[in-house]
């Protein structure tokens, strides 16, 4: 699966023609127009779906592969937006600069002022921890 991942991710660097050259290579079939028009075909979908463990309607199956194929659209768009080779690659809109960065906060240790309020509030103490339930779980062979 990481390969796969790996494949699908560096495809999203990709320009599209080569996004559906190698989506279609992977599966080893060509992919139709309608195909190209949707970069997650029901096949995908499907396969990831399975990866996941996930159990959905025919309806939320639908809805979630339209969903994420017009969020594919929508990042296309703005791949497709020119920018000036000059403009300097960042992560967010507003440059971070040592002059507007707050300093990092100490980490200081501070007694609670009032424990033994906090733990009358909890259904279950023992030696003044707070007891919580088991999480159910199966161990995987």
């Amino acid at each position: 699966m990481a390969e796969w991942l790996q494949k699908c991710c560096h495809t999203c660097l990709l320009d599209t023609t080569k996004k559906w050259d190698i989506l279609a290579r992977d599966l080893e079939k060509p992919m139709s127009e309608q195909d190209q028009k949707q970069a997650i075909t029901q096949e995908i979908f499907d396969h990831l779906v399975g990866l996941a463990s996930l159990e959905l309607s025919q309806e939320e199956s639908e809805y979630l592969r339209r969903e994420l194929n017009n969020q594919l659209k929508a990042i296309d768009e703005l791949e497709a937006i020119p920018l000036d080779e000059e403009t300097i690659i960042t992560t967010h809109g507003v440059p971070y600069t040592k002059q507007i960065t707050p300093d990092v906060r100490k980490d200081e240790w501070e007694a609670c002022p009032n424990p033994d309020d906090i733990l009358a509030q909890a259904p279950e103490i023992r030696d003044r921890y707070i007891v919580v339930p088991d999480i159910p779980h199966t161990d995987l062979d």
